[in-house]
């Protein structure tokens, strides 16, 4: 009765390949995307917009109403919209657009303005501060010329009937005011590297820029940044007239574009007291650059503390397992903070729901590969990475070489037939005259004895010793007859432009140094000294670019190592415990390298040095000294961490870790573990 049936209705059984884990932009980059919005929304927009009409209402200028009917005149909320709509917003869109979370550290301040200058987004962003310090000078002056223009000034010419296209240099020093603020606050962010993803801090909302403390800090680091910058650009702009401007007037071309419109700059000299003539306008510059900085800063710090929190999306999800392993599969290094800061909670976390989470990952088996097999290989490969980093340095990788390319295969001949390589016919019979002469012009024994008798003499000539003198000059005219078609072909080498340049900028150092007094060249040489110097904890950052997640994922995996022992149905951990093992201590023993090495740079002063109470080399070994603890302290967030995992898994395990394989030199670094537990 079981062969019954239509045989075409026979079905084959399959079986069903095994899912893998969803990408990280389909689980898990959509849910932290909307809690990044929401923060967006509702903090960063709305207490960036509540300070700009903070400032509004509690800077009133000449208004002498109260604060409670200053705070409900619609005029206020609509200057204070505008303001936030053209001087606020575009820097909070800036700093989201441009956001990376790949750092780029580099060892001294030259080179992070020159790396960060050659990228299209810092200009870009200059361009936006420059604009958004423009428009907002451009509606303060609108308000001024409704209010008290008459004071200010501030027309475009001046009023003069003899010249009535002279530039009024007025409204000229407070726009470049402006532009010489959103520049330096640009070159600030730049140094701060603020368009790099940070999340080396336990940030909270506690630390936000509107709590009270926090407030105050930042309206005194604004007040002291604006007034130092505004010092720098009064002696910059006098200078410019003193100096720059009497030269451009005797230029052919630009003097006549300029001389209409500016030459009566250069009438009068400058003075230090000039700024004290015009203090209305100085303090209607320094009041209008210290709201515009205010606003900018606040928003920045919204950012600062907002953006880095963490964030837990798994909970929401049916299974969160899946999600936070699919996060960590993701190639913005954002994303993957944000995985592992969630995953480390379930890993270090002792409660129940923690414990079914691990017991649940541990014994997962719908996805090939198994949810551990992709969270330990993401973590290995991560450490690996960022190791291979730490032993170059922070250098990038080397190319991979070219390889030749394989000769192409010789075509094989075809068939013929074969030709017959004696005479056909019969050859007439020489005489004997002329065998003889044959023989001496053919190959015969005697000429190739001859010629063997030469190659020889030619060879022990070659070998025999050569004066140095005539080794020199031998190789000189094989050089010489090895150019001579390149220098017959270019006589006159071009120089570069990049050549061209640096041998201005020298000349111009040289008459510089040659003509300025000596204290000038001694300040110079102190803040070329410094601008240019590379700093050994800038260095150290440079070898671990991405220590923080590092940690985390160092911590992850030993939290979850020690977890399977008494959670490890299966024991899918065990097989892959002395390859986590081996990595953490191959990379801790290549910090504790390095961290020799940088201590190594710090000589404590001598007795005789204190005693001599030389300033100079004892400034210079307080900074050396300062830089080695910065630089261990970044060496010590990956060490620490790492010391900690290896520590805890020797605790968790004891004397089952002699079941597992290690190499010598691993099992040496592991047993001083296990004798100091």
């Amino acid at each position: 009765m079981f062969s019954s049936g239509n045989a075409s209705t026979r079905t084959t059984l399959a079986a069903r390949p095994s899912p893998t884990v969803p990408p990280a932009a389909q689980a898990f980059e959509p849910l932290v995307k909307s809690v990044l919005r929401h923060r967006l929304i509702y903090n960063i927009f709305a207490y960036s917009a509540a300070f700009t009409l903070a400032s509004r209402v509690f800077l009133p200028g000449e208004d002498d109403a109260s604060l409670v009917i200053r705070l409900l005149r619609p005029s206020n909320w609509v200057t204070a919209s505008f303001t936030w709509a053209v001087g606020v917003l575009p820097i909070i869109v800036l700093r989201k657009v441009y956001l990376t979370p790949n750092p780029s550290p580099v060892s001294s301040p030259s080179k992070t303005v020159a790396g960060a200058f050659a990228k299209e987004s810092t200009r870009r962003s200059i361009a936006t501060y420059i604009t958004s310090a423009l428009l907002l000078m451009s509606f303060n002056l609108l308000r001024s010329i409704s209010d008290d223009g008459e004071d200010l000034r501030l027309s475009v010419f001046v009023r003069s009937r003899k010249h009535p296209y002279y530039l009024n240099g007025r409204l000229i020093f407070i726009i470049l005011a402006q532009v010489w603020f959103a520049v330096s606050f640009g070159l600030r962010n730049i140094m701060l590297e603020r368009f790099v993803f940070r999340w080396n801090k336990a940030v909270s909302s506690s630390n936000a820029p509107y709590m009270p403390k926090s407030l105050l800090k930042l309206l005194m680091t604004v007040t002291l940044f604006t007034l130092f910058t505004f010092a720098l650009y009064n002696v910059a702009f006098g200078l410019t007239r003193l100096l720059v401007l009497p030269v451009l007037l005797r230029l052919p071309v630009v003097r006549s574009v300029l001389r209409p419109l500016a030459g009566h700059f250069v009438k009068g000299a400058w003075t230090l007291s000039l700024p004290l003539r015009h203090l209305s306008l100085e303090i209607h510059a320094f009041t209008l650059g210290v709201t515009t900085l205010a606003n900018w800063e606040f928003a920045e710090s919204l950012f600062d503390v907002y953006i880095p929190q963490h964030i837990r999306v798994a909970s929401v999800t049916a299974d969160p397992n899946v999600t936070l392993v699919s996060g960590i599969t993701s190639t913005d290094l954002s994303f993957v903070h944000f995985a592992y800061s969630e995953l480390r909670d379930v890993a270090v976390d002792e409660s129940a729901p923690s414990a079914a989470r691990r017991t649940a990952l541990f014994s997962d088996q719908k996805f090939n590969p198994s949810l551990w097999s992709v969270l330990a290989r993401e973590a290995l490969l991560r450490l690996g990475n960022d190791y291979q980093t730490f032993l170059r340095r922070g250098k990038p990788a080397p190319a991979a070489p070219i390889s030749a390319p394989a000769p192409a295969p010789k075509p094989s001949d075809p068939p013929s037939t074969p030709l017959l390589r004696q005479a056909i016919y019969k050859a007439p019979r020489q005489s004997p005259l002329s065998s003889v002469l044959d023989s001496f012009a053919s190959d015969s024994e005697l000429v190739k004895a001859a010629d063997a008798v030469a190659t020889e003499i030619e060879t022990r000539a070659k070998d025999a010793p050569m004066p140095e003198l005539f080794r020199s000059v031998s190789a000189s005219s094989a050089a010489i007859r090895t150019s001579g078609a390149v220098v017959d072909a270019a006589k006159e080498p071009v120089k570069s432009s990049n050549v061209l340049f640096s041998r201005v900028k020298q000349e111009c150092r040289g008459l510089l140094a040659k003509h300025s007094p000596s204290w000038s060249r001694a300040v110079a040489a102190r803040w070329d000294e410094w601008w240019t110097r590379e700093r050994i904890n800038k260095v150290a950052e440079m070898s671990l670019p991405n220590r923080e997640l590092d940690a985390l994922v160092i911590k992850v995996l030993s939290g979850l190592v020690c977890a399977s022992l008494t959670e490890d149905r299966y024991g899918v951990v065990q097989r892959d415990i002395p390859r986590i093992i081996e990595a953490f201590l191959s990379f801790l023993s290549a910090l504790e390298e390095y961290q020799v090495q940088v201590n190594a740079l710090y000589m404590p002063p001598t007795p005789e040095e204190v005693t001599q109470g030389n300033s100079k080399v004892l400034e210079e070994k307080e900074r050396t000294r300062i830089e080695v603890a910065r630089a261990t302290d970044a060496i010590g967030v990956v060490a620490d961490a790492l010391k900690s995992g290896v520590a805890d898994i020797v605790r968790t395990f004891g004397d089952k870790l002699v079941a597992f394989k290690f190499p010598p030199r691993i099992a040496k670094m592991l047993q001083s573990f296990v004798d100091y537990a």
